[in-house]
């Protein structure tokens, strides 16, 4: 079976001062926004609050997030980003099943570096009935670009559709793990958990 090597954050160049900055002011908004989240409330918290507590104006703000939303989901999408990178990057030979198994294993293994913030921001989720629905469902917007890095790997041949299923069966494997990991407080490792769910279907046929 191939394996695939993953580079260290999907990432081979040094950051520099601007994007440094960027970053910082980024994570200075985000532990800002949840702390008032979770004092205030979700939606009793207002952009002008967040923009206040960093000392900035909300039109500022607006450079870094396009939302209240984006900046609670903030930490999927990136950790998202860094998956479908690793992905590219995979030993073209790997098969889908291959790829996909070890990319989504990798990812767990990402959500579980970050299991306390990930856990605080998914408690102020449940806590607000207008977005529950929509903090893990953060992970279906990535199933296209997913679908195109290992569609971009296979000959020209291979059926998109067959991929597509695939794909969507993976995410759904995660998104449960994930839930029954942060909902139930459950104590195995992540990963295992997310390889239990996916050894329930997991074939390899080529």
């Amino acid at each position: 079976m191939n394996t695939i090597k993953f580079l260290p954050n999907g990432d081979t160049q040094p950051e520099n001062l601007r994007e440094r900055k960027k970053r910082q002011a980024q994570a200075a908004i985000e532990e800002a926004a949840l702390r008032l989240f979770r004092q205030k409330g979700y939606e009793q918290t207002s952009i002008q609050d967040i923009a206040d507590a960093v000392t900035m104006s909300p039109r500022t703000f607006f450079r870094y997030f396009a939302s209240k939303e984006e900046v609670l989901s903030g930490l999927i999408h990136t950790i998202q980003s860094d998956g479908i990178r690793t992905l590219v990057h995979a030993a073209s030979s790997a098969s889908p099943h291959t790829a996909l198994r070890e990319v989504f294993g990798y990812l767990a293994g990402r959500y579980q570096e970050q299991r306390s913030n990930l856990y605080i921001r998914h408690q102020i989720a449940m806590q607000t009935p207008s977005i529950a629905s929509l903090f893990l469902y953060a992970l279906l917007e990535t199933e296209p670009a997913i679908c195109e890095a290992v569609c971009s790997r296979l000959e020209p041949a291979r059926d998109r559709n067959e991929i597509r299923f695939l794909v969507a069966v993976y995410m759904a494997a995660l998104r449960v793990s994930l839930e029954e990991w942060l909902e139930y407080e459950d104590s195995r490792d992540l990963v295992s958990l997310l390889h239990n769910h996916l050894d329930c279907f997991s074939t390899d046929p080529n």
